[in-house]
Order: structure tokens, then C-alpha cells, then sequence
């Protein structure tokens, strides 16, 4: 089947990884698929890549503000690749979004014979959207509470975001849980060739943040960390990623890091290749998190990451994060909240040899099970029959 998959992020940034990955195993089942979204450089140009039968459209970005630009015109241009793209499915993530719902509106309307799906796996009713100016509000309010009307299927994250489509008045039986999953190999570099590979001592206690932005839940983590410290003395803590904050979070931030210099390092963001190397050298893995809708309804992909990663994971957990870990037993949880409790868990995971291994074993068993691309794209691959044949 002919598939178009809508998304309003940069290349490598947010949902992209969702559809990226999605897209690549739903080709490798024999089906042509074409992902559009934006470019991650500021560009006027369209440019393509193929990937076997993965084919990539990156439309122009315009750099007028600190986050995803242009997406007025490329409200109109994802219309135009509506319009010329041949598909069976229209597939459209982050459908609230005007970038997505006006182009997904048009199809529908002139292109009667394409089946339409849409996904959430982000909170923008409630979340995301509150960040806005009030008409946009007004207008992603509306797009996400009337646009399930046109979908024939519907697919979703989280428990959360499945009872935003029941909500919106979709049965269940149009209603399809596709989970994130790791987006690295499960066969993980050696620990000490990693350490060695960046320059840490082998004895070295080293704690990992991975994620390009933080919030509020930053601080819970740099308080959490202040905590282990009394215990495990020197411990690091290494943030891999961009780390997109404000001017009033780096000062928040600068009395940790000067009390605990050098043991708290920004290693930046590095290719992709270099991830697994970071996550292998840890010894616990760490995801803060706060107790907000947003927290709650996502999962987050280096959620899945880390759990393909051998290496203990340390949450503060909420929402649907929460669900899997104490349903699995695939990591240590604290209290959201309690930064006291989340730092006591992070040298539980240090020390806890036995438990550590249960908890990878489970993690490793949750991924082989349920959470790995190939199967959910298997199950996405249902959903399409199943509306194809209605």
C-alpha cells in the first residue's frame, strides 16, 4: 500500500523519530512510504532523501523563533504534497496542529478514497497548547475535538492519549495502542571500551541525562543528584543533548554546577552513532520528570532507549512512564515530587547488584515482547488492512 505520514517536526527532533522509524519497518514490509516533515536546517528548499522504500520529504524551515518555524507555510505546502502524493493512507501525527489538520481537512474532502488516520502522541489539548496565544488555542481546542470526526482509524501512545479519542466521541474499536520503542541496537558496546572510548576511569560512578529540552523537572533531578552525592561521593552527572533552556534555568542551574564541578558535564548533542557508547559507560540512567498532563500522557523515545540499553533506569515517574515501569518491573521509580526519594533510588540503583540484573532482564524481555519497531509496525500494518478492507 501507498502510505504518506504528516509531521510537523525537524528532522531528528520530537515525533520525527516516531514516523522515521514507523515508516522504515512499514517499507521493509513491502509498502511505499513517504514521510514529510520539516528540514532541520533553516532552508527555503524541499529536498528528499530514499531509504529503500522509505522516501523523505524535508520541507522548507524558516528561523524566526526559538522552536519548530514555518509552519504556516508549510501548512500549505503539506496540502500541495496531499494533493500530489499517490496514497492509500494518510496518516497525520500531532493532528491538532495547522501544519497537519488543515492539509489532513483538504484530503479528505478531495481526495474522498484515502483512508485517514491520525495520532496523538503528545498532550496538546490541556498541554502543549495552553503554551500558545489564545486564537491558536481557540484553533488547535477545536481542530482536536472535531477532526476524529473525519478519522477512520485512530492510533495512540499512551492510555491517556487513547481517552482523548474516546472523548472525541471515536468508538474503541477504532482506537489502536502504537507505543515508541528504542531507537539503538540491543547489542550495546562493552562498558570499559566505552569508558574508555570518552575519557572516563573505569571505577568512575556515572549518572546519564539524555534530551534536548527540560522543564521544572530539571532541578527535581539536580536536587535528586545533590542527595545521591551524600552517599556515593564523586558520582557524575553527564547531560548528552542540546539542553534547550532559558537564561533563568543556566542561572538556576550555575550553583550546582559550581558546587559539584568538574563531576556535572553538558557533553552536548552528538550523531546518533555516539549514543550508544554514552548510554554503556553509565551506571543509571535518569528521567526526570514532572507532575503535569504533558509528563503524563507521553513516552518519551529515550525512555525506550534506555531500557534497550542494559543500564539501569531512574524515574520519577508519571503517567504512562510510571505504568510500565512498575507493571514491568523494568526500573527504579520515586515518588514525583520527592526529590529526596529520587535521589535514595538513584544510589539504589547503584548498589542494588542483584535487582539491577531482574530489572534489565525485565526490560530487556518488555522490548523483545511488545516494544520493538518491527512488531509495532507490524500492528500499524493491521490497522491499515483493517480500514482498507471496511
Amino acid at each position: 500500500m501507498n502510505i504518506l505520514f504528516l509531521n510537523h517536526n525537524p528532522e531528528r527532533y520530537g515525533t520525527y523519530f516516531r514516523c522515521y522509524h514507523l515508516g522504515r519497518h512499514l517499507a521493509d514490509r513491502g509498502h511505499t512510504v513517504t514521510l514529510v516533515c520539516a528540514s532541520r536546517e533553516a532552508t527555503l528548499g524541499t529536498t528528499e532523501r530514499k531509504e529503500g522504500g522509505l522516501r523523505i520529504r524535508f520541507l522548507p524551515r524558516v528561523n524566526l523563533a526559538t522552536y519548530h518555524t514555518g509552519h504556516t507555510l508549510r501548512m500549505l505546502l503539506n496540502t500541495h504534497e496531499c494533493l500530489r502524493t499517490p496514497m492509500d493512507i494518510l496518516h497525520s501525527f500531532a493532528f491538532p496542529l495547522h501544519p497537519i489538520s488543515f492539509p489532513t481537512l483538504v484530503t479528505s474532502i478531495l481526495k474522498p478514497k484515502v483512508k485517514i488516520v491520525l495520532d496523538h502522541d503528545d498532550m496538546w489539548k490541556g498541554g502543549f497548547i495552553d503554551q500558545h496565544p489564545g486564537p491558536v488555542r481557540l484553533l488547535y481546542n477545536f481542530t482536536e475535538d472535531h477532526l476524529p470526526r473525519l478519522a477512520d482509524q485512530a492510533t495512540a501512545a499512551s492510555e491517556i492519549l487513547i481517552q482523548k479519542f474516546r472523548t472525541a466521541g471515536l468508538p474503541a474499536s477504532k482506537i489502536h495502542y502504537i507505543p515508541n520503542c528504542p531507537t539503538i541496537r540491543l547489542d550495546m558496546p562493552d562498558k570499559h571500551a566505552a569508558r574508555a572510548a570518552l575519557g572516563l576511569a573505569p571505577d568512575d560512578k556515572v549518572l546519564l541525562s539524555m534530551g534536548h529540552t527540560y522543564t521544572e523537572s530539571l532541578f527535581a533531578l539536580l536536587d535528586a543528584y545533590s542527595v545521591a552525592r551524600e552517599a556515593v561521593p564523586g558520582v557524575k552527572l553527564l547531560f548528552l543533548g542540546k539542553m534547550h533552556i532559558s537564561d533563568d534555568f543556566k542561572a538556576r542551574m550555575q550553583p550546582y554546577e559550581e558546587r559539584f564541578a568538574p563531576d556535572i558535564v553538558k557533553v552536548g548533542e552528538k550523531p546518533p552513532t555516539d549514543v550508544p557508547r554514552y548510554l554503556a559507560a553509565s551506571d543509571a540512567l535518569l528521567l526526570p520528570m514532572d507532575d503535569d498532563p504533558i509528563e503524563k500522557a507521553r513516552f518519551p523515545i529515550r525512555f525506550g532507549d534506555y531500557l534497550a540499553s542494559g543500564v539501569p533506569v531512574v524515574s520519577n515517574a508519571v503517567g504512562e512512564i510510571k505504568r510500565i515501569m512498575e507493571a514491568h518491573d523494568c526500573g527504579y521509580t520515586a515518588p514525583v515530587g520527592n526529590t529526596a526519594a529520587f535521589g535514595r533510588a538513584i544510589v539504589h540503583a547503584l548498589t542494588d547488584e542483584a535487582g539491577r540484573d531482574r530489572k534489565r532482564d525485565n526490560a530487556r524481555r518488555l522490548i523483545a515482547e511488545e516494544l520493538n519497531w518491527p512488531a509495532v509496525a507490524a500492528r500499524l500494518e493491521a490497522v491499515y488492512e483493517k480500514t482498507l478492507a471496511e
